[in-house]
């Protein structure tokens, strides 16, 4: 009876897209408005999912066919009132693709999680957006590219935090749904509900893109999880008060910009709340004495402010490209606790230090640096160019990482050099990368070479490289390269 009820399910999700096509079409209804009803209703129609079906693969398959239709519809615009908004993303693709990693994830031992954070998606998410386009004058903010309103924000906080109160009260007793009887006091699900929707709604806040319909999703599943399952409550408590500080102070002494202290905040309490000190000192190591170091130089450094893509006051997106991977691993491990896993995470945090230490110290005391393709000596800032004294300070930042790390591990000269060798090679990578492919531009007025595409307020000329690959992109790959490197090291 599985792939009658697939059927079933499929014919019931094309018939809720019918029903609003036919609707929009005779009340001229808004197509945002029609994609919104076909948003909560197939969120809600597959949230009895693990109930009526006995095995996943007829779900999976489902989850796939959606994908597929919904990729080629944004194509050919065959579904008009569920793709017709006023800038095409691909979140009709994500919205199934979240369903598929969560009926792999958790399909055979906690099937609530995936039930409610797709409910939290459906509901949450288009409660948002009705909310946020229904008041007169909403405060607008814009983290990652798409405006979101605060009355918006507070309203998926709110009907998060319904749905996660209302469906633990509910199902926390029942096998079906956890594998086993919850004891949870009602006290308890009051706090998961609300650190679940609070960090739901951030999520969704720095959304882009569509985007959120998949990231929405997988940080509720996470969350629950990790409140429920592992039992981390009151480490978690500790998480979300120590990133608020973080990320408030760091705003504040112009760290981070504002973006970028929301978007520390989600990385802070990831790692935090996933290993304790243990995994946050060695990040927070990085991320202090880093900016303390590019503070320092600053006055030096403001002859480079025309050269680099981005100044001293990180954003998201050097956030995410610095960080981004040592969440990833400390996801992995929450999931997959090894210890193998840690030391790949401090290879992630060493390549980011080594890299930007190198930078940092190189640009600070004026060395001479040489291309790293052809060792030709070149200016001062110029992307690619290495130096004697900048990889003897990265080396240096690489070692602090590991020292930081030293009062939970053994002082092993084999992982410390596992770890500063993984630093040195994402550090290469993103050094050969700058000197290739990354983006040089041209100033058509100073006759500049550098990162940024404006220049003296114009449009400056692309001489090599490619243009989307940028600063943050090359960062990303250097971070994922000492990560990748550090878990063959400890391999072998």
């Amino acid at each position: 009876m599985d792939w009658v009820y697939a059927v079933l399910l499929v014919l019931s999700i094309f018939g809720v897209i019918g029903v609003s096509e036919i609707l929009r079409k005779i009340f001229r209804f808004d197509p945002e408005v029609t994609r919104k009803v076909i948003h909560i209703s197939v969120g809600v129609a597959v949230f009895p999912a693990p109930l009526i079906f006995s095995s996943s693969i007829p779900v999976i398959a489902v989850a796939i066919f959606f994908i597929v239709v919904n990729f080629l519809s944004l194509r050919v615009k065959l579904f008009k009132g569920m793709d017709s908004v006023a800038r095409q993303t691909y979140g009709t693709v994500y919205y199934p693709l979240a369903f598929l990693i969560l009926v792999i994830s958790f399909w055979r031992n906690y099937p609530a999680l995936i039930s409610i954070s797709m409910v939290i998606l459906a509901i949450g998410d288009a409660v948002a957006a009705i909310v946020g386009a229904s008041v007169k004058s909403p405060k607008v903010y814009n983290l990652t590219g798409d405006k979101k309103s605060l009355q918006g924000s507070v309203a998926m906080f709110v009907s998060s935090f319904l749905i996660v109160f209302v469906s633990l009260i509910f199902m926390s007793a029942s096998k079906l749904w956890w594998s086993d009887v919850l004891n949870l006091s009602v006290d308890k699900i009051f706090l998961i509900s609300f650190l679940t929707a609070l960090f739901v709604a951030v999520v969704e806040g720095l959304g882009s893109y569509g985007f959120d319909n998949l990231f929405v999703p997988l940080a509720s599943a996470f969350m629950l999880h990790a409140l429920v399952i592992a039992d981390k409550l009151n480490q978690f408590l500790f998480a979300f008060l120590l990133a608020f500080l973080i990320a408030v102070i760091s705003y504040k002494l112009r760290f981070l910009s504002l973006n970028g202290s929301v978007g520390t905040f989600v990385l802070a309490v990831v790692i935090f709340g996933v290993g304790g000190w243990k995994w946050t000192v060695p990040i927070l190591a990085f991320f202090v004495l880093s900016s303390l170091i590019s503070k320092i130089g600053k006055e030096r450094r403001k002859k480079f402010d025309l050269i680099f893509e981005k100044s001293s006051t990180r954003d998201i997106y050097q956030v995410f490209a610095n960080g981004g991977i040592a969440g990833v691993v400390a996801l992995i491990y929450h999931f997959y606790p090894s210890e193998i896993f840690y030391y790949v995470y401090l290879a992630t945090v060493s390549s980011a230090t080594f890299d930007t230490w190198a930078t940092e110290i190189g640009t600070l005391l004026l060395s001479k640096p040489r291309l790293i393709t052809n060792l030709k000596q070149v200016e001062p800032g110029t992307s690619g160019g290495v130096s004697i004294k900048g990889t003897f300070g990265g080396i240096i930042g690489s070692i602090v990482i590991f020292a930081s790390a030293t009062f939970w591990i053994k002082w092993e000269l084999v992982k410390l050099l596992i770890v500063v060798v993984a630093g040195l090679i994402g550090s290469f990578v993103d050094s050969f990368l700058g000197a290739t492919l990354q983006a040089q531009y041209k100033c058509k007025v100073c006759g500049k070479i550098t990162e940024k595409k404006l220049h003296c307020d114009g449009f400056a000329e692309l001489i090599r490289g490619k243009r989307w690959l940028n600063n943050d992109f090359v960062n990303f790959v250097c971070t994922s390269s000492g990560a990748f490197a550090g878990l063959i090291l400890m391999v072998i």
